[in-house]
């Protein structure tokens, strides 16, 4: 059995504003874009309701290393030190060691940043699982496909199931507000880069990889995203019912 479930963090007391995916697979169990560690009582509740803990994890897959993603993986690991965490390559050093992170964080939200973000904690570098994109990951009975989707950030990955006609892109395609008519890019400083983010947004134009036969408008696209996304999944034009 396969299952699908968006976990909203309710991010400094706001739903909708940041959420998880929980992968179920075959008796494997996966979290995509865990959030950060300010959320992360809420994402051990979620887990909790559903008969879960952080312990019976199997694997993180971020889809980049920005703190309102990744900033709980550490906190993950250190409650599952036999956790495995998924994480492009260029973005790998910077979970091994967060300063640099923080420091560029802390530029945005100078007064803020604890508050917003929690702590961030290291991962060892045993618990990495390095991508390049163009990998095929196994999880349980669910295969996704890795694609290399750089533009919001040079170490974004994208995860496709094509079996279920699934996208699960971060932030490559941007937010989408409480299921308005409108999606936005999220372009944070200082490594954004809008002809490559282009580029990258191929993938979901031709719908999917390796000859998908879904079309973009037919694909579901999970939006994980930074503020005020719908934090459910959206059917590329039309709605569909928010999951929790």
């Amino acid at each position: 059995m396969s299952d699908l479930t968006i976990l909203d963090m309710n991010w400094v007391g706001r739903p909708h504003s940041i959420a998880a995916a929980l992968l179920v697979s075959g008796g494997h169990y996966a979290i995509i874009d865990p959030g950060p560690e300010s959320t992360y009582a809420t994402l051990r509740e979620h887990l909790h309701s559903r008969g879960l803990s952080a312990a019976q994890l199997d694997a993180v897959l971020l889809t980049h290393i920005h703190l309102d993603h990744a900033g709980a993986s550490g906190s993950l690991v250190r409650d599952n030190p036999r956790l495995a965490v998924y994480v492009h390559n260029l973005g790998a050093p910077h979970m091994i060691d967060p300063s640099r992170l923080l420091a560029s964080a802390a530029r945005l939200w100078p007064d803020t940043l604890h508050q917003l973000f929690g702590e961030t904690l290291p991962v060892p570098k045993e618990n990495l699982r390095i991508l390049e994109g163009g990998e095929t990951l196994t999880l349980g009975t669910r295969k996704l496909e890795v694609a290399y989707t750089p533009g919001h950030a040079s170490h974004h990955v994208s995860y496709f199931d094509g079996a279920e006609d699934i996208a699960f892109v971060g932030d490559t395609t941007g937010i989408r507000i409480d299921n308005g008519p409108y999606i936005l890019p999220a372009t944070p400083p200082p490594d954004i880069s809008l002809e490559i983010w282009e580029n990258s947004l191929r993938p979901f134009s031709r719908g999917g990889l390796r000859g998908s036969s879904s079309p973009i408008s037919a694909m579901r696209v999970i939006l994980r995203s930074t503020s005020m996304n719908s934090g459910g999944d959206c059917i590329t034009g039309r709605n569909s019912p928010r999951k929790s």
